[in-house]
């Protein structure tokens, strides 16, 4: 079996960064797919699983028979009915491209809080053309109130805890829960990670008013 191109491997963390983990892994699995079938999905797990525990599980869920990311917005959009102002936790292209569509009456703010540098956000920024307007952790407490709802990403929800980006433990706490009109965690993973998640941190449910 051929292996796969060093290239490849190697450009993982530049477009997890610039995607999203799940996107990314999604892109990258297809793409493995196509040249070499399951069996190259199996090297890609291999190779890079057990750095990047959500690749693996989109490894795992291509080689049971699922063929692409589950994107649907229809629910999301339900949840976050009446909120004017939307904050979004943690970024993932393929999710959010599926749902601005959704939210044309709502103002998109993304926190740009991570492991991304400035100039990543930037790039990802420019893509949405003023859609989606950044925001950080000073600027945050001047969008609180009844009319702005908290979107966090989740990646892996199970019944007691679901696992999050950093950047919601610098966001999330007592001292804000009553101070916005709602906590929308969407699982963009749907599924279990079998390797350690690291670069998340593991939350309960709890934090969320709810979970989709």
């Amino acid at each position: 079996m051929t292996p796969l191109s060093p290239a490849l491997t190697q450009s993982f963390a530049v477009a997890a960064a610039e995607l999203g983990f799940c996107s990314a892994a999604w892109l990258f699995t297809e793409a493995v797919a196509a040249e070499g079938g399951d069996a190259k999905v199996r090297v890609l797990r291999d190779l890079l699983g057990r750095t990047y525990p959500v690749l693996d599980a989109v490894c795992v869920a291509w080689l049971a028979g699922e063929r692409k990311a589950r994107t649907e917005p229809g629910a999301v959009c339900n949840a976050l009915q009446g909120a004017k102002a939307v904050i979004v936790v943690g970024f993932e292209s393929l999710f959010l491209d599926a749902l601005l569509p959704t939210l044309r009456d709502k103002a998109i703010h993304l926190l740009v809080q991570s492991r991304v540098d400035s100039e990543a956000w930037d790039r990802i920024l420019s893509n949405y053309d003023h859609r989606v307007r950044s925001l950080d952790l000073i600027d945050v407490q001047r969008l609180a109130g009844s009319q702005t709802a908290i979107l966090c990403l989740l990646y892996g929800a199970n019944e007691h805890s679901v696992h999050v980006p950093p950047a919601w433990l610098r966001l999330f706490g007592d001292d804000v829960r009553a101070q916005y009109r709602s906590f929308i965690g969407w699982d963009v993973l749907h599924q279990p990670m079998y390797v350690y998640p690291r670069w998340l941190i593991e939350v309960p449910r709890s934090d969320f008013t709810r979970i989709v």
